[in-house]
């Protein structure tokens, strides 16, 4: 029936916005609220960009294992032709070849009985000879290099082996991700858990203020009954004026409640990532739906689902793979290369077309910096493993906390419904008994008061009992689940 009677109010609300002629309000409930929360807030979306740069981190971290492959160009100007000048070489030869061919020519006369040379005659026959030979020879001066000259090529290099290095920044950039991933169902969890309390608010001032304007109509309808018999001369004036002040304190009341409200509706907008102007209905009342699971059970859900662990959980794995990471740079390192020139024209004799290698780098001293980093990162894994031991305890207050919170709720709920009782017989028989004279504006006013007081108190405990609840379910990981005890059978 129930349920019957919320649809029908979502049917009229949308009706009556839509003869009204104004912009139609979105009738929430608290799964589409939930929904809403989770597509629209902005912290969520900036959580999200987050995860996104992790997933390229991630890849980029998966390139490191493939080659790298460059094409440089560039246009040269140097201060001079780089050349090789061989021209001693050259007249050592001259000189030599021409001395010889000069003592064989001396040889030959003195073979046809002919005197010897005469040093006139070798000079002349010395720079005869320098003459052809220096004629006969190629200059021996080459020239390598142009004074401007281009280079086109094609530059790889493969990593062979790197001490692990590559490996561990993998893993440590897929552990960075995942916790990327979980800081992201945090933050949402949160921001379901901020939408949910709202909704409640909402809810629960919606009907404080029904409450209020209640409990303003029975301290009208005193005044008036104080009035009436104040006109009969059957009361003092004092009862009529303590009953005109009931009214104003009782409206007053309902201004602030209505107040509230409107800051209840403000926030919940900003949660959901709506615009001020948005109009927004909630027809949701707040009802009592007990929850079964014992501490122990969400406690046992807490350390396995809980975010925040698995993000320390990765920050242990992230803390493994930086010592690894420390630790290979004791390791020799083995990286293959290539070259490939793609524009010869200018390439000199002694420079190769392509080229291919391997380099080895070990590093032998480096003022023990490598051995710091290494004692940090051993550091910061046992630092992490403390983080992780303080948050386990903290996860468990927290759990234990918020179940206590709910069950005192609870309690408190279950016991003010004989006291509300109480409160409304209570008002029925002081009204009674003011209107018969036997009683007094004092005792109808403070009855009235603290049936007031009665309902109120047992709404916020029902709020607090929700609120409660949904605090626990975010310290569990399953903040979403509040919707199925909201929408659960009513006890």
């Amino acid at each position: 029936m129930n349920k019957f009677i919320e649809h029908m109010l979502l049917v009229i609300v949308s009706a009556l916005s839509l003869l009204s002629g104004r912009a139609v309000a979105q009738v929430l409930s608290l799964d589409q609220t939930i929904q809403m929360a989770l597509e629209n807030n902005d912290k969520i979306k900036q959580y999200q960009e987050k995860l996104e740069q992790a997933k390229s981190a991630d890849r980029e971290a998966l390139g490191n294992f493939l080659p790298s492959v460059t094409l440089q160009a560039s246009y040269n100007h140097m201060n001079d032709p780089l050349s090789i000048d061989l021209s001693p070489i050259r007249e050592a030869m001259i000189e030599m070849q021409a001395s010889n061919q000069v003592e064989f020519s001396n040889i030959y006369e003195l073979l046809q009985g002919q005197p010897a040379l005469t040093s006139e005659q070798r000079a002349e026959l010395y720079n005869e000879y320098s003459s052809e030979l220096d004629n006969l020879l190629p200059a021996f001066i080459e020239t390598l290099k142009d004074q401007d000259y281009r280079t086109v090529s094609l530059v790889a290099t493969q990593p062979i082996f790197m001490g692990g290095k590559l490996r561990a920044a993998k893993k440590f950039a897929a552990a960075e991700k995942r916790s990327a991933a979980n800081e992201l169902t945090s933050i949402q969890n949160e921001i379901i858990r901020e939408a949910v309390n709202n909704y409640l608010a909402i809810v629960l001032l919606q009907q404080a203020v029904k409450t209020r304007k209640d409990v303003l109509a029975g301290m009208q309808q005193h005044r008036q009954n104080a009035q009436h018999l104040y006109d009969e001369g059957l009361i003092a004036r004092y009862d009529l004026l303590r009953a005109e002040v009931a009214v104003a304190d009782a409206d007053r009341n309902l201004f602030d409640e209505r107040n509230h409200l409107e800051l209840a509706l403000v926030a919940f907008r900003n949660t959901l990532g709506l615009d001020n102007g948005v109009p927004v209905t909630i027809v949701d009342t707040l009802r009592y739906h007990p929850v079964v699971d014992s501490l122990s059970n969400f406690r046992e859900q807490a350390y396995s689902d809980q975010p925040l662990l698995h993000m320390i959980g990765e920050k242990k794995t992230a803390a493994s793979q930086k010592f690894a990471v420390e630790r290979s740079k004791f390791l020799p390192q083995l990286v293959g290369f290539g070259k490939y020139e793609l524009y010869d024209n200018d390439l000199s004799a002694l420079e190769p077309r392509w080229i291919v290698g391997v380099q080895l780098n070990l590093n032998i001293f480096n003022g023990f910096k490598d051995h710091h980093r290494l004692s940090a990162a051993k550091s910061l894994k046992r630092e992490v493993d403390f983080l992780e031991a303080g948050a386990k305890r903290q996860i468990n207050l927290w759990v234990n906390k918020s179940y206590r919170d709910m069950r005192n709720a609870e309690t408190r709920y279950r016991k003010l419904e004989a006291s509300a009782t109480l409160a409304q017989e209570s008002v029925r028989l002081n009204e009674k008994r003011f209107q018969t004279g036997l009683g007094t504006s004092l005792e109808v006013i403070d009855a009235q008061l603290s049936l007031e007081k009665n309902l109120i108190e047992r709404l916020t405990s029902l709020y607090d009992y929700y609120k409660s609840l949904t605090d626990l379910l975010v310290s569990v990981g399953h903040p979403k689940d509040v919707a199925m005890t909201w929408n659960g059978e009513e006890n």
